[in-house]
């Protein structure tokens, strides 16, 4: 009997703590315009975007602010920096926040659009975590209203993907937006989160997961029906671990249990999703597990690695071996061969790196896989040998 796979803690901490907030603190802030560089090249140097999306700046005042909780010395400074030019430059005047600037702040697409605004809530609930700011909770409150106003959607079920949306119903949007309101719920306790957060997960589990299967859908009809069309089969794998992990954490502070859901979507995606000799989960696959896109960006390794550790903290299930396997996978495919402290963001199904740029995004997803695995740690170690 082989033994079992140890998990490299040490690389882990390492890479967050001593080289990726370092890195992304000096090269990803733009120090003359303000905010944060959208993407670096493979050099790892400011690409000069043309643009910086509002997703991105507040994805990264989320990674800033939590590296300030952790005890990077830095964190909080770069994270008021950031939110200093999201909150000149993003709001529109009825509140809710636009898709893209230029560099400078000038906007670019004054759309609101629903992933942007999961982020800038998300960045609002890592905001109030570091400062307990009420300004903060108000200015989130207010975000909310704007959301339910311009993007709530006529049937009620739910929210438009953006502005005049016209299109398939998407899950993503939601998913990102319950990941906001368990977070604001947790740090401010102002029960409107916690209700918002239970709406999406009781629309997520009565319209959104097909319960009997475990597959989740990326697009839907109006009413949250399946789409008889080659859209409506796609299914990402990476996102239904995410929603695992989304639910393991949900379930304290909304008080609320969906583990059952939570193991439909991880035994499903476990089965169907992953690569069986690299372990590594792929992008997409059709509603009978047949693959879709062969390929492997970098999030749903991370996310993997978060349904992981949620099963093994939450369900106890022993999942030591994936974990290892999905850590491993990060760093030797994804981070080693990137300048130090960045990443290849996405690689084909032969291994191979297929970018030309690094997304600063992606620091979101490898933080909160990271940051989860070291939180859980003496938890692993602790466990008897297997």
């Amino acid at each position: 009997m082989s033994a079992q796979k140890s998990i490299n803690f040490a690389a882990v901490r390492t890479w967050l703590h001593d080289e990726a907030w370092p890195f992304w603190g000096e090269v990803g802030v733009d120090r003359s315009q303000g905010g944060f560089v959208e993407h670096l090249t493979l050099a790892g140097e400011n690409g000069n975007a043309p643009f910086k999306r509002v997703r991105a700046q507040a994805r990264q005042i989320y990674c800033f602010s939590h590296a300030a909780l952790a005890g990077w010395s830095d964190g909080a400074a770069i994270a008021d920096h950031g939110w200093d030019f999201l909150t000149r430059h993003g709001r529109r005047e009825d509140g809710a926040w636009v898709r893209r600037l230029a560099p400078n702040g000038e906007v670019l697409d004054a759309a609101c659009d629903a992933y942007d605004m999961a982020f800038v809530l998300f960045a609002h609930a890592w905001r109030h975590k570091v400062t307990k700011d009420p300004g903060v909770e108000a200015s989130a409150l207010e975000t909310l209203d704007a959301l339910e106003r311009v993007l709530g959607h006529s049937n009620g079920l739910g929210w438009l993907a953006e502005e005049g949306d016209a299109g398939p119903r998407q899950q993503n949007p939601h998913m990102h937006l319950i990941e906001a309101a368990i977070e604001l719920a947790d740090t401010t306790g102002h029960p409107r989160f916690q209700a918002f957060g239970r709406r999406i997960a009781a629309l997520f589990a009565e319209r959104i997961l097909e319960r009997d299967t475990g597959v989740l859908r990326e697009f839907f009809a109006p009413d949250w029906s399946p789409l008889a069309t080659p859209e409506g089969r796609i299914v990402e794998p990476g996102h239904q671990l995410e929603w695992a992990w989304i639910l393991y954490r949900a379930a304290p502070i909304l008080e609320l249990d969906m583990s059952r859901e939570a193991s439909l979507l991880y035994a499903h995606a476990e089965r169907h999703g992953v690569a069986p000799v690299s372990g590594l989960t792929y992008d997409q696959i059709d509603l009978t597990g047949r693959i879709i896109s062969g390929d492997h960006r970098s999030w749903p390794q991370t996310e993997a690695l978060k349904a992981n550790l949620a099963m093994l903290d939450g369900h106890g299930l022993d999942t030591r071996e994936r974990i290892a396997v999905c850590v491993d996978n990060l760093l030797d495919l994804y981070l080693k061969p990137a300048p130090t402290g960045a990443w290849i963001d996405h690689i084909d199904g032969r291994l191979q790196p297929r970018v030309d740029k690094i997304p600063s995004t992606t620091l979101y997803h490898l933080q909160l896989a990271f940051t989860e695995l070291l939180r859980l740690q003496p938890v692993i170690e602790a466990m008897p040998a297997a």
